[in-house]
């Protein structure tokens, strides 16, 4: 059973620091900073969830939650994830499509919107879900169509409400945004047409939010993808924290150790706290073989071949 932030601090609070005696505050950070060091140390159940995306001209872009993708589907069909060198491909079924042309391969560069408006000429319009945010301020770096790039301001108002830059644009290279207590919503209003468009939406921890943008399947319109959440230090007091409160009492040992500087003592405590969490976890888990991945002889620049170094007549030893 999971522990909020709050039972997770009356569980650790007597393991921070030398004393055993600490405010909730400082055991609420120790918390974190416990989440932190066992955040990455390997992808947890946790840590990672399933979530389907719509594509929009082909491209699909990761939300500002996830971090990675670890596996995708395509009409219930895996698809492979493509880098430089490695392809990852379920070794329980080939498909058919599941080919060079099924790919999922990352566009590249930042990307502060999920779909861009090429219409014409927008006003860009804000909206805020939370009656808390009204007056927020957000900061565009917009061009128009001379390519001419200017600093647009839009205040958020009160909802239903939205707010409009004075001045149009045709895209947005960088988003300033600081942190909300709600979601907020960016529409490129056409004052031609008098239609908003949904071009973006920012979660209240997105600061200056950019974003991974990713090729889709040709004729994909929905992508359902395994993905691991990026890290955000937990706040309220309601919030799950992910780890066992064993894991998590030894992280903090750990993290004891490091300020004490005492090396041996962290990667012991450390690797107790991973293996706490290894030992839930495996109540969990399916049996199974993980993703094979299969070498991407496409880049042969990054290969050595043998008979060039040592000549095929060296290299082929005949009777």
């Amino acid at each position: 059973m999971a522990d909020t932030l709050n039972e997770m601090v009356e569980v650790v609070k007597g393991f921070v620091g030398d004393s055993g005696v600490c405010s909730y505050e400082r055991a609420a950070k120790a918390v974190n900073q416990a989440r932190r060091l066992l955040y990455n140390k390997r992808s947890w159940i946790s840590t990672c969830e399933y979530v389907c995306i719509a594509c929009v001209d082909s491209c699909f872009t990761l939300p500002s939650r996830y971090e990675q993708i670890q596996l995708a589907w395509v009409n219930g069909n895996p698809a492979s994830l493509a880098d430089e060198w490695f392809n990852s491909t379920p070794i329980a079924k080939f498909y058919k499509d599941n080919s060079c042309h099924r790919q999922i391969t990352e566009v590249g560069g930042k990307h502060v919107l999920f779909r861009d408006y090429s219409t014409r000429p927008y006003q860009i319009a804000v909206l805020a879900e939370s009656i808390e945010d009204v007056g927020v301020e957000i900061g565009f770096e917009a061009y128009d169509e001379y390519g001419t790039y200017r600093q647009v301001n839009v205040t958020a108002p009160q909802s239903p409400e939205k707010g409009l830059s004075e001045t149009t644009a045709v895209g947005i290279r960088a988003v300033s945004k600081p942190k909300t207590k709600g979601r907020v919503r960016v529409y490129a209003h056409d004052p031609v047409l008098e239609i908003d468009t949904l071009i973006g939406i920012y979660q209240p921890l997105d600061i200056n939010p950019w974003f991974r943008r990713f090729y889709a399947p040709k004729g994909c319109n929905c992508i359902t993808l395994y993905a691991s959440k990026k890290f955000y230090d937990l706040e309220d007091g309601m919030e799950i924290v992910e780890f066992t409160a064993d894991a998590m009492i030894y992280a903090v040992l750990a993290l004891n150790s490091r300020e004490n500087r005492k090396p041996q003592e962290f990667l012991t405590n450390l690797s107790l706290a991973v293996q706490e969490e290894e030992k839930s976890m495996s109540d969990e888990e399916i049996p199974t073989a993980s993703p094979i991945k299969f070498v991407d002889y496409r880049r042969p620049e990054g290969l050595i071949d043998r008979q060039s170094l040592f000549g095929a007549q060296d290299y082929y030893q005949w009777p």
